[in-house]
């Protein structure tokens, strides 16, 4: 025998059935394996070359096969029957760690991928978010263009905008991709001292937002010292009452809802998405090749 296969789903009726190979010979399929960790369309023939199937092959990060075929009692029958004439044999051993359960799990395309390409493998990047979207806070002073960041980079009117300072009391989520990676993004009240009851409620809120966020954005007004916290990324907002420059601070993101320098405002999105992925080490999904 020079190979075997091992269903990683179970018998009966499904849209699809999904199986490992070893030593899957060329005279099975009808072109050539993708490059590692991709993934491609092609037909499974029979030893005379009658399609057997047509179906997506896997090829892993580790050299292995996978491929996904019609789930159907019939189909299933077949591709056994095909692979068995192939000279590979049924494994009867336990299958390894389910990727698949892993794979449905993923928040985000770009975590999806990350599992395709390497498997199991411990990631360079904080494990939890191939399984949770990391958290986002949005903080500074009042006035500041938070709401209006949220708004832009959510595609979504999530959170009320004034330019009444002190609009936005409670916390406000929404959902961005980045790079292929989902980020939960949370609005805040802006910082001040204030005798409000309301306002300061809102201030205590965002103290606890900040201890479960993943990083956080400190939206800095046109004037004046940003009052930055360790850890904390600053972003320039409203750049366009900047001027021409970004003062003392040339490497910092910046925002402006009418864009800047001759940058549009989804140009200052895309550079701001970039700085939050390299902050969190999360590489940008990047499409193969051809």
């Amino acid at each position: 025998m020079s190979g075997r296969f091992r269903w990683l789903t179970p018998p009966g009726p499904a849209a699809l059935g999904l199986l490992q190979v070893e030593g899957l010979p060329p005279q099975a399929r009808d072109r050539p394996l993708p490059p590692r960790g991709t993934a491609r369309f092609a037909r499974l023939r029979d030893a005379q070359g009658a399609l057997l199937d047509e179906l997506v092959v896997w090829h892993l990060a580790d050299g292995g096969v996978e491929l996904s075929v019609h789930g159907g009692d019939g189909v299933r029958s077949l591709v056994e029957t095909g692979l068995r004439a192939h000279g590979l044999e049924a494994a009867a051993e336990p299958p390894p760690p389910d990727r698949w359960q892993a794979l449905a799990a993923t928040p985000a395309p770009a975590a999806a991928a990350w599992i395709a390409r390497h498997g199991l493998e411990p990631p360079p990047f904080a494990a939890a978010y191939l399984r949770r979207s990391p958290v986002v806070l949005i903080t500074g002073g009042v006035n500041a263009g938070k709401s209006t960041l949220l708004n832009a980079w959510s595609g979504r009117d999530r959170a009320l905008v004034s330019d009444r300072p002190g609009t936005t009391r409670d916390l406000v989520s929404a959902q961005t991709l980045v790079g292929g990676w989902r980020l939960t993004l949370i609005d805040s009240a802006g910082l001040r001292p204030t005798s409000d009851v309301l306002e300061a409620a809102g201030q205590e809120l965002v103290a606890h937002a900040r201890a479960r966020a993943d990083l956080v954005l400190h939206l800095a007004q046109p004037q004046g010292e940003p009052a930055l916290r360790v850890g904390e990324l600053l972003v320039l907002g409203k750049a366009d009452l900047r001027g021409g420059t970004p003062g003392a601070w040339p490497a910092a993101p910046a925002w402006s809802s009418v864009g800047w320098n001759g940058r549009t405002p989804e140009q200052l999105l895309e550079s701001l998405g970039d700085a939050v992925l390299a902050r969190l080490g999360l590489p940008a999904l990047v499409a193969d090749a051809g």
